[in-house]
């Protein structure tokens, strides 16, 4: 796609739901075995005290409101983790003053984001990888750090997809194996 214009969205500002994405897509992959983990671990603990009390041991009884406490701690932040997280995305992003209007753009050497704090130019060799769901495009500037694109900051689908497919081939030119 070496040639071709430049695509830019439209001024949007992110809202949290973007940052709940980021942060889900943040998660370590190992995520769903430590979830699947903490339920063996957890079952383990119950039977096993239920096998004290069956034999008369009444004195492990002392650490069932603990695990029950623990258990849904866990439950809790296995819920809500994505939007604690999301929300303090939000917070830092309000801080920081990256929450105003901006512009995204791809061109041919670079992907730049554009909003009344300055313009961020990063070269597409610079950027390490793309990820797209089916309504955001992740560019990341750094392995943590990404630019959020919404599929709400195009006025159709068929434009969010040619700017996805233009960010996908720019990129791919810049990082063949």
């Amino acid at each position: 796609m070496s040639g071709g214009a430049e695509l830019s969205t439209r001024p949007f500002s992110y809202d949290r739901s973007d940052f709940r994405a980021l942060a889900v897509l943040a998660r370590p992959r190992v995520y769903p075995w430590l979830y699947r983990i903490a339920w063996v671990l957890f079952a383990l603990a119950f039977v096993l005290i239920l096998i004290c009390y069956r034999a008369g041991s009444y004195g492990n009884l002392i650490f069932v409101p603990f695990l029950v406490v623990l258990l849904v701690i866990y439950l809790l932040l296995h819920r809500f983790g994505s939007d604690i997280t999301a929300k303090i995305f939000e917070r830092v992003g309000r801080r920081d003053g990256i929450l105003k209007e901006q512009v995204m753009t791809v061109a041919d050497d670079c992907f730049r984001a554009e909003s009344e704090r300055g313009k961020t130019e990063v070269r597409w060799s610079a950027v390490p990888r793309i990820h797209r769901d089916d309504d955001r495009l992740f560019v990341y500037s750094t392995r943590r750090l990404a630019f959020i694109i919404p599929e709400r900051a195009f006025s159709t689908r068929d434009e969010f997809q040619a700017f996805a497919d233009a960010a996908w081939d720019r990129w791919r030119a810049h990082h063949r194996l």
